[in-house]
């Protein structure tokens, strides 16, 4: 399946799909020290993240950062909404950071797969391709 995506950091990359339809708090929701978005107990770690988008604290972009520095953050992030803190956040560690431009009809076509078993890949452009591994 092809998404079409508006690339506001493009790098390539290709990754494991973690899907959380939800808005993610980085500050207080996510454990830096162990790469866990503690609310569903889920490692982000080396995956590309889809979500709806970061809320909460500024202090989140500095804990993307941490996540980074420990080797913990997500391969890429794919979202519905962009906002200040995920953007500098993405930009400080040099995260692909893509905003889906159907991401409700994402989100609907990946609900009724198993995500478990799908990789992202991004080679530039306006496209991400989603496929089982």
């Amino acid at each position: 399946m092809l998404i079409e995506v508006k690339p506001v950091i493009a790098k390539p990359f290709t990754g494991s799909v973690l899907v959380i339809d939800r808005y993610i708090s980085f500050y207080g929701e996510v454990d830096v020290e162990n790469s866990v978005y503690k609310p569903l107990n889920i490692h982000i770690a080396n995956k590309v993240l889809v979500f709806k988008g970061s809320r909460g604290s500024t202090v989140g972009s500095y804990v993307i950062y941490g996540l980074s520095k420990r080797g913990g953050a997500p391969i890429a992030m794919i979202v519905k909404n962009l906002d200040p803190v995920l953007v500098s956040g993405c930009v400080l560690t040099d995260i692909p950071l893509l905003v889906a431009q159907n991401y409700d009809d994402l989100i609907k076509n990946l609900s009724q797969s198993s995500t478990s078993g799908l990789k992202a890949t991004y080679r530039g452009g306006s496209y991400v391709e989603i496929e089982e591994q």
